[in-house]
């Protein structure tokens, strides 16, 4: 018998469901908007049951000098605990991972396909590196000298095929919002470069982690290739993929990359997530403003990549995968926990047990609310599921044994989320 331990606040929660705090790894702060305005709008996280994030970064510059920076920020800003993946895009950055590792506590890094060959155009440099198959292959080998632990995160998209359509659609003047964004890459491109980044991580025995799986073409890669992700590869899709199609009224405010496309594709997801082929849910979430996103004339060229996606992960799960297609909660509870908190080394994260953190999210299955942004507790002026109306909903949500949301609202002040700091 363990001692028993005396609470300072008991929490009436019958007939509600306890799930581990949820843990969205697919975040991207401070593109649109500065950093600190991003981390001080982490309560719409929270307000959704996530109470752990990892933010994607990627930077030109050195990360010894710029991570302790955001670092800082994030301690002095956030509402959730949070960590860092950051994207390898110059040789310099290969030649600081040890010290990355070993002194700032980071152990997952991002590899963007979708940048290939195209990074010192992108971001005004000349030593980028060309983020090719063989880079892919070179980083890969890298991370097992430093230790078999270290998780690269890879954007699949084969980008030859992306960019020659897209120069060929625009040439034509389509502008059919979602429909012609979804030609731009269709299915076979993602799954072209997915199986070859599969293919090399299973010559090289890395550790993998496929972002955003975003087409049917893809999950019958995966559920033809058992054999290429045996070991070390975890699988990832969004909930805008899950529950959104090309054709959806949502329109063009979903531009996203890879992009959303037909309905067949959504349900393909689902099957990966119910067979087990997909193991992990994150959001990619990238606030910005709708007069950012769309710009002047909100055409599918002028319209920025990525949306507000916080506040309705768990909500989106429950009511598309729970409640209409029978997903178990067990199962969406560990796609939203659980497989993270392994994968991204978050040891005290994503489970319920003595010795982790007391990371709850509490949650009436029967709450049925409509979205809007003040429902979300969100700074932003809008969110693709505005108006959609989506059932069980956080009633507490609790980081690291303190209740932060209660019936929606936030319950402490900005600056109590804490740098998770990762050992291997």
């Amino acid at each position: 018998m363990g001692e028993e331990v005396q609470a300072d606040e008991v929490i009436e929660a019958k007939g509600l469901h306890v799930f581990p705090g949820l843990i969205d790894a697919h975040q991207h702060l401070g593109i649109y908007n500065s950093i600190e305005y991003d981390f001080r709008d982490t309560k719409q996280h929270a307000v959704g049951g996530v109470t752990t994030i990892v933010n994607y970064d990627r930077q030109p510059v050195s990360y010894l000098d710029y991570f302790p920076k955001v670092k800082e920020i994030g301690e002095k800003n956030s509402y959730i605990d949070f960590t860092y993946s950051l994207g390898i895009l110059k040789e310099e950055h290969l030649n600081e991972l040890e010290e990355l590792v070993e002194t700032h506590n980071l152990t997952s890094f991002k590899f963007f396909r979708n940048y290939e060959r195209q990074l010192n155009d992108k971001f005004k440099i000349s030593d980028g590196i060309d983020l090719s198959s063989f880079d892919l292959m070179k980083i890969l080998e890298r991370f097992k000298e430093i230790s078999p632990k270290l998780l690269l995160s890879v954007h699949c998209e084969n980008m030859d095929i992306n960019r020659k359509l897209t120069e060929q659609l625009i040439q034509s003047g389509e502008d059919n919002g979602l429909r012609t964004w979804s030609k731009t890459s269709p299915g076979y491109a993602e799954a072209e470069s997915l199986l070859s980044t599969l293919y090399l991580n299973h010559v090289i025995g890395g550790n993998l982690f496929i972002v955003h799986l975003s087409s049917a073409e893809s999950v019958d890669v995966l559920e033809n290739t058992p054999w290429l992700r045996e070991k070390g590869v975890v699988i990832e899709t969004c909930p805008h993929y899950l529950c959104f199609s090309k054709n959806h009224e949502v329109g063009i405010k979903a531009k996203v990359g890879p992009p959303i496309h037909a309905k067949e594709d959504s349900e393909r997801l689902w099957d990966g997530i119910r067979n087990g082929t997909i193991n992990a849910i994150g959001t990619d979430h990238v606030p910005n403003s709708l007069q950012k996103k769309l710009g002047e004339n909100g055409g599918v060229w002028e319209t920025q990549f990525g949306f507000p996606g916080m506040g309705t992960l768990l909500q989106v799960m429950l009511t598309e995968g729970y409640k209409k297609r029978n997903i178990p909660l067990e199962r969406i509870a560990d796609i939203t926990s659980l497989q993270l908190a392994e994968s991204y080394n978050l040891q005290d994260k994503g489970r319920i047990q003595v010795g982790a953190d007391a990371d709850f999210a509490i949650v009436d299955l029967n709450q049925s609310k409509k979205v809007t942004v003040d429902c979300l507790n969100s700074k932003t002026d809008y969110s693709i599921y505005d108006g959609m109306d989506l059932t069980g909903w956080p009633v507490f949500t609790i980081s690291r044994g303190e209740v932060i949301v209660e019936n929606g609202i936030p319950t402490k002040e900005n600056g109590r989320g804490k740098f998770i700091k990762r050992f291997i």
